[in-house]
Formats: structure tokens, sequence, C-alpha cells
């Protein structure tokens, strides 16, 4: 097999209850049980005014997750959502229902699902090729093999942006995410200073055991949110455990992650 090692170079992890950056950490080691709490509303300083008041809950997920991850202006990102924003989605469907049928401009500005890419570019002013993608249920998994990809055939440092909001009321007897989630990992073929791991990553058919948390009072946003299936391994790299962690993936098929110390 190719080497397919990657260092991450970043983590962040945006949940209710975890927006703090040193709770998150204690959480993520096991140290402090995790409770859920309210959403701030996250409002993006690194935007204009002007911008800032269009954002939508799953831009400013997104953004947040980013925040304190130290990146490069050549880097490349890949946005990660299942649903993307269906907040905006109802709302235009609402509005459409309506004899007027009269859509907002920035609802419609809103609805596409590169959305947050876009505004991670005016925030940043960064240009550099992003992707933005959905698996349904496996999209965090897609997002990190897109994600490892780049890093291996461009040779750059890759931004992996991982989110979903809960689902609208009115929606949520097809869909339904118990809480809001947002993960962001800078992958790199270099060894960064602030380097926390190294991971590589095998497609798997052979049907194993997903790896479920370590804090176990994770478990509720693990199974509570697509997303969420990220977080046995971001906690694996916060604790520097050597271990192989195993998560769904498409067409049956597993993604076998070892993760090691670096």
């Amino acid at each position: 097999m190719l080497n397919n090692k990657v260092y991450i170079n970043g983590i962040a992890v945006i949940a209710p209850g975890m927006e703090d950056s040193k709770k998150s950490l204690e959480i993520l080691k096991g140290n402090m049980d995790w409770y859920p709490e309210a959403l701030s509303k996250m409002t993006p300083s690194s935007l204009p005014a002007n911008e800032a008041r269009r954002t939508t809950t799953v831009i400013r997920l997104a953004l947040k997750a980013i925040d304190s991850i130290d990146y490069k202006n050549d880097t490349l990102t890949v946005f990660a959502s299942s649903e993307g924003d269906l907040d905006i989605k109802d709302k235009i469907c609402k509005a459409l229902s309506t004899k007027e049928k009269m859509v907002s401009p920035t609802l419609f500005h809103n609805s596409v699902h590169n959305t947050p890419a876009g505004y991670f570019s005016i925030a940043t002013g960064i240009q550099t090729p992003s992707v933005s993608l959905s698996a349904g249920d496996n999209t965090f998994s897609a997002g990190l093999i897109e994600a490892l990809t780049q890093v291996l055939i461009e040779k750059n440092d890759v931004l992996l942006v991982a989110y979903d909001n809960v689902i609208p009321s009115d929606l949520a007897c097809f869909r339904h995410f118990e809480y809001p989630i947002g993960i962001a990992l800078l992958l790199s073929m270099d060894k960064h200073l602030e380097a926390i791991g190294d991971i590589e990553v095998s497609v798997i058919n052979n049907q194993k055991s997903v790896t479920k948390c370590f804090n176990k009072s994770l478990e509720k946003m693990r199974i509570g949110n697509p997303i969420g299936i990220g977080l046995p391994l971001i906690e694996a790299l916060i604790k520097g455990t050597g271990v192989e962690i195993v998560i769904p993936y498409v067409n049956q098929n597993q993604l076998s992650i070892k993760v090691n110390n670096v």
C-alpha cells in the first residue's frame, strides 16, 4: 500500500456546551462530561458588518469551527455538510407557497451548498480552490477522504470543515438531528510545530465494529448528527492515543483510521 500518512496540525470542535476551547479540550480528553448548552449567536468578527448580518446559523457554525485553526493563505479547503442550510430551504419553500411568491435575495444567495465556503473566502481573502460536498450520513468520512486525497496529490495543506445544524421543526419528521456540530481539521504533508498526530486511512469492506466515543457522555452527539461520527477520531488525536478508529463510509464500506502520536 502507498504511504498515505498525513499530519493533523489543527483541530476544533464547536457544539452546544463546547464553544469554549479550554472546556472543549477537557471534554475531548475525557476529563469532563459533556452537557449540551445553547449555542451563542457566534457572530463572525472576521466578516464586514453587512456580510455578518446576512449569515445564518450554518454559516456561523462553519466559520466558528475554523476560528482557532492556524492555516496559511495557500491552504485548500473542503467543506462537508450532509444537508446544508435546511432553514433557508424551508423559508424559500414557504415563501414559494404563498400567493406573492416573494423570495428574499439574501435567502436565495444563502441557499447554495457552498455558501459557507464563499463567506470564508470573503472573511479571509483566500482564493484557493475549494470543494463543498455532501454524502448523507457518511459526509464526514467523504470529506475526510477528499481532504486526504488533496493533501497527497496537491502536496498542500487542506482545511476540512464538516458541519450540520439541527433540522427545522417542519422537516424534522423526515430528517432529525439532535444537536448542531462543527468539526475542523487541518491536514498536511508536513509536521508543523503544532502537530497533534498523524493518521493513515484505508477503505475496508469487512464490517468491523464502529468506534464509539471514549467519553461516553459524547455518544449522544456522535449518533445524533452525521458529523458526530468524527468525534472518536478527534478524541484519539487529542488524547494522543495510538489506536485504530473505524467509522462508516459509502456503499457499506468503512474507513479504518490509524492514529499515531507525533
